[in-house]
C-alpha cells in the first residue's frame, strides 16, 4: 500500500447531495391515522406559535414535496420517522400498520427517484405516553421500548435504507431536559434525572448500533451531533479551556461515546464533582465495547464565541458549563436569530473532527442559513442564503482536498418547517410556504431562488462554485 495519500480535488462521483427535515416539524396530521401525542407535539401547543397539528402539511403534500425533491436532483434526504406514528404510546403491543404505510410509500417514492434514504430514529418526538408511564428517557425502561421500535424499522424499511441515524442532537435534549419531557422545579435533582437520560440514550444507541449490524449488515447507523465551532473571546488560556470544556460537553462526548465506545475521563470528573453516578449495569459494558457508529452526522450551523463571566447565566447550558457568556463577533454577519455566516468556521470544524477520529466518514445532517421572508410576485430572493449555500459548500469541498472524509451534505431545510422555538417563521427552507404562524392559508409551495441555485450545485457536482468574497464574512 503506497504511503502517499490520494488527494481528492473535487467531489466524488458518488457524494450524496441532500437536504433535512423532521417529522414533527414538517409533517403536520399530528393526530391523524392513529399517530400519538409526542413531547415535541406538547412543547409545541405550549408555546406561542403554530403547533404541530398543521406545520406545512408533508403528510398530505408527499407526492408533491417528493416530486420537488426529483426536480431539484437529490441525490439523498435526511428525515425523521415519528416514533408516536409507528408506536401511538411508544410501548403499544402492535405497530400502527397506516404509520408504516405512510413511511413505506414515502421511502418508495425516494427509491423510485433516485434518491438516498437517510433516516433518523428519533429526532425530538418521546412519546408522550412513556413520559407519563416511567418519566421517559429518565428510566431505564425507555432503552428497551427505543431498542424494539428501532428493530421494527429495520425489519420494516431495512431493504430500502442504508443510512440510519439513531438519535438526533442527543446533548441538545440533555441540556435542555424540557425537550424530552422532564420535570423537576429542583435543579440538582432535574440535573440527575438529565444525566440518567443521558445515559439511557448511550446505551438505547450502542443497542441500536449491534442490532443494526446484526440485521443490515450493509447498512451504516451514527448519531446525528450537535457541533459548533468553538472559538475564545481572548489570548486568554481561560477563555480556550471554557470553549474546549463547552465543545467537549456538548459535541464530543457524544461523539466519544458513539465511536470509541467508552465515557470520556472529562465527562465522569464533572458527574463526581455534582455527586452524580450513572445507571450502570455489568452487562451494559459489552453493549458499548461493540456498539459503534460507522459515521458521525454532524449539524453544524455557525461559529460562536465565548468568554468566562461570573454573572453569565445560560439556561441550556445551565449545570454543564457555568459562568459562559456568548459574543457576537461583529465583523461577522448574523441572523436575527444569533447564528453567524463563517463558512471557514465548518471547514477547521470538520478538520477538528477529523483529527479526532482519522477517515471516519462524516456526514454533514444540518447546515443552513434562516431569514423572514415574503413573497414578491410568487419569488423569494433569498441572495444571503445562496451566497452562504455557495461558500459553506466552497469550504466543505476545500476539507474534502484537506483529506476529510465527507460522504455526504443535507442542509437544513429543504423545505420551510416548523422551528423549534419560532414557528414557521424563521424560515430556512429551498422551498418557501405560503402560510404564517395564524394561519395555513393554502400552504402553496414556491421554489426560492436558492433552489435553483442548489439544483445547479448538484448538476455539476459542484464545479459552479465561485471563490468566497471574503473569507470570514460578507
Amino acid at each position: 500500500m503506497s504511503v502517499i495519500a490520494h488527494l481528492k480535488t473535487d467531489f466524488p462521483a458518488d457524494f450524496l447531495w441532500g437536504a433535512s427535515t423532521s417529522a414533527f416539524q414538517v409533517e403536520g396530521a399530528a393526530a391523524e391515522d392513529g399517530k400519538g401525542l409526542s413531547v415535541a407535539d406538547i412543547r409545541s401547543l405550549e408555546g406561542k406559535y403554530l403547533d404541530t397539528s398543521v406545520s406545512v402539511d408533508h403528510y398530505h403534500h408527499l407526492a408533491e414535496d417528493v416530486a420537488l425533491m426529483k426536480e431539484l436532483g437529490l441525490t439523498s434526504y435526511r428525515f425523521s420517522i415519528s416514533w408516536t406514528r409507528i408506536f401511538p404510546n411508544g410501548n403499544d403491543s402492535h405497530p400502527n400498520t397506516r404509520g408504516l404505510a405512510f413511511y413505506r410509500r414515502l421511502i418508495t417514492l425516494l427509491k423510485k427517484s433516485g434518491i438516498e434514504p437517510i433516516v433518523t430514529i428519533f429526532h425530538f418526538d418521546l412519546p408522550q405516553s412513556l413520559v407519563e408511564q416511567y418519566n421517559g428517557w429518565a428510566d431505564r425502561r425507555c432503552v428497551d421500548d427505543y431498542v424494539r421500535y428501532a428493530k421494527l424499522l429495520f425489519e420494516e424499511f431495512g431493504s430500502m435504507v442504508n443510512y440510519w441515524l439513531t438519535i438526533n442532537e442527543h446533548s441538545l435534549l440533555i441540556n435542555v431536559p424540557s425537550m424530552i419531557g422532564l420535570k423537576e422545579e429542583n435543579p440538582k435533582k432535574l440535573r440527575a434525572m438529565a444525566e440518567y437520560a443521558n445515559y439511557h440514550m448511550f446505551l438505547a444507541q450502542a443497542k441500536t448500533f449491534n442490532l443494526c449490524h446484526k440485521l443490515l449488515p450493509n447498512a451504516k447507523i451514527g448519531p446525528a451531533v450537535s457541533y459548533m465551532t468553538n472559538l475564545s473571546y481572548n489570548h486568554k488560556s481561560s477563555d480556550a479551556l471554557l470553549g474546549k470544556s463547552l465543545e467537549d460537553m456538548v459535541s464530543f462526548i457524544t461523539m466519544d461515546v458513539a465511536v470509541r465506545g467508552e465515557f470520556p475521563t472529562y465527562y465522569l470528573r464533572k458527574l463526581q464533582e455534582k455527586n452524580i453516578s450513572l445507571p450502570f449495569q455489568p452487562e451494559d459494558e459489552k453493549e458499548f465495547l461493540t456498539g459503534r457508529a460507522d459515521f458521525l452526522g454532524l449539524n453544524w450551523y455557525c461559529t460562536s464565541i465565548f468568554r468566562h463571566n461570573e454573572q453569565a447565566a445560560s439556561k441550556m447550558l445551565a449545570g454543564v458549563v457555568d459562568h459562559i457568556e456568548r459574543y457576537n463577533d461583529p465583523e461577522l454577519l448574523h441572523t436575527e436569530w444569533g447564528f453567524s455566516f463563517d463558512p471557514l468556521g465548518l471547514r477547521y470544524a470538520l478538520q477538528r473532527v477529523h483529527d479526532r477520529y482519522p477517515h471516519l466518514p462524516l456526514m454533514i445532517t444540518e447546515c443552513g442559513w434562516s431569514e423572514r421572508e415574503h413573497l414578491e410576485n410568487g419569488k423569494i430572493h433569498d441572495q444571503t442564503r445562496i451566497r452562504f449555500l455557495n461558500d459553506h459548500i466552497y469550504q466543505l469541498r476545500e476539507a474534502l482536498r484537506d483529506g476529510v472524509n465527507i460522504i455526504s451534505f443535507n442542509p437544513w431545510s429543504f423545505i420551510d418547517l416548523l422551528s423549534v422555538n419560532d414557528g414557521i417563521e424563521k424560515r430556512y427552507g429551498l422551498i418557501f410556504v405560503d402560510r404564517d404562524n395564524l394561519s395555513e392559508k393554502k400552504l402553496k409551495r414556491y421554489k426560492k431562488d436558492s433552489f435553483y441555485f442548489y439544483q445547479q450545485v448538484i448538476q455539476q457536482n459542484g464545479a459552479n462554485l465561485e471563490a468566497p468574497m471574503n473569507s470570514n464574512s460578507m
